[in-house]
């Protein structure tokens, strides 16, 4: 593990021992002081990836962006919002080769929202015409909102 790959495996936090300081300095959005509690560190659901303070889900199956925020919402989160160019590398790693929904769209002129409804500050470029956006390993792109997609959740972690 290292510190922009902060993934929960089998054999980091959910087993950790009693008083084990294994991964406190290198992921430390993750990891509570182990002095300070006795209950399990990990601060996101399973099948969830916690990163700098976010939980993130990535899907399986695919969606339209719709029904990507619908699922997303039925367990407390949106569409993936990126608040730092931290957060999109790790994203982008994770997503490999396959393209995933974000929460970025606009309405028909509109501005560029985050599904939490804060405005776009354009902090990366977005090129095309449609109102939705996804992303791969290598790039970010407008696509087609009916588009059949795999997609991202966020929420802020426990």
């Amino acid at each position: 593990m290292n510190s922009e790959d902060c993934s929960v495996t089998e054999n980091s936090s959910s087993h950790l021992e009693r008083g084990q300081k294994v991964g406190q300095y290198n992921c430390p959005g993750l990891y509570k002081n182990p002095a300070s509690s006795d209950r399990h560190v990990a601060s996101c659901e399973d099948e969830w990836v916690a990163y700098q303070r976010k939980c993130y889900f990535f899907s399986t199956t695919t969606n339209s962006w719709a029904l990507a925020q619908n699922s997303c919402s039925k367990d407390g989160a949106t569409v993936a919002v990126i608040d730092s160019e931290k957060d999109l590398v790790f994203l982008k790693r994770h997503a490999g080769g396959q393209e995933h929904w974000i929460g970025l769209n606009k309405e028909a002129n509109q501005t560029w929202k985050w599904a939490n409804g804060k405005e776009f500050n354009n902090w990366f470029n977005l090129t095309g015409s449609e109102r939705c956006v996804s992303l791969n390993n290598t790039a970010i792109a407008t696509v087609d909102c009916e588009a059949n997609l795999h997609w991202v959740c966020s929420k802020p972690s426990r």
